[in-house]
């Protein structure tokens, strides 16, 4: 009897210990391991692309040496990048050292769309010149009392032109630009008229 009491004593004592001791989750997901060969590199942020000339005004000044033997004329340019869709326009004033000619041109510029520092584009407009008339008598002193009205010294001709260029971007304010254009003049009043080809290096300053 006695040992009856103590067998299902100790299996009682057994029972209890194995409700008592926590079993262990071995589904557990293990924990990654980095080391110096698997880690990933720190993400760097992408570097934004040029801004585009859309929209923006410039202003900017030029040296236009004469394809045609006409002189080194120098210059101020302003216009806008975007007037409607891709276009543009422009207007620009030079003077020729040589020739003392003034000249005026305005121009509806095409601009594709471009990413890229190289901004390029195509024109046509109309400009004008003033010169001195070419081989013009000297002008008679006024006449005391009189209305003797002294004869013009200069004259306008106006002109058709075409123009190619590009701007390229060195920073998001500054760009420097590069043209051929060509003037084709309707008349030869003045000495200078502007005709021919002329190339143009400048620099623009964007707003």
């Amino acid at each position: 009897m006695t040992r009856i009491l103590a067998a299902a004593l100790l299996a009682l004592l057994t029972q209890a210990a194995a409700q008592t001791i926590p079993t262990q989750n071995t589904s557990s997901t293990p924990l990654p391991v980095f080391n110096s060969t698997n880690q990933a590199a720190p993400a760097l942020p992408p570097v934004p692309p040029p801004a585009p000339l859309s929209s923006r005004l410039y202003a900017g000044a030029s040296i236009a040496p004469s394809l045609s033997g006409g002189g080194t004329a120098y210059g101020i340019v302003v216009g806008s990048s975007q007037v409607f869709g891709p276009f543009g326009a422009q207007a620009s004033v030079d003077y020729a050292t040589k020739s003392g000619a003034l000249s005026v041109d305005t121009l509806l510029l095409y601009r594709p769309k471009l990413e890229s520092k190289f901004q390029p584009y195509l024109g046509a407009g109309l400009g004008l010149t003033s010169s001195a008339i070419s081989g013009a008598a000297p002008v008679p002193p006024p006449t005391t009392g009189g209305t003797t009205v002294p004869a013009p010294t200069n004259a306008t001709d106006y002109a058709a032109q075409l123009v190619l260029g590009s701007d390229y971007l060195l920073t998001d304010s500054i760009a420097a630009y590069a043209e051929v254009s060509y003037r084709s003049p309707f008349s030869s009043k003045g000495s200078a008229n502007g005709a021919g080809a002329r190339g143009r290096l400048g620099v623009k300053f964007l707003f």
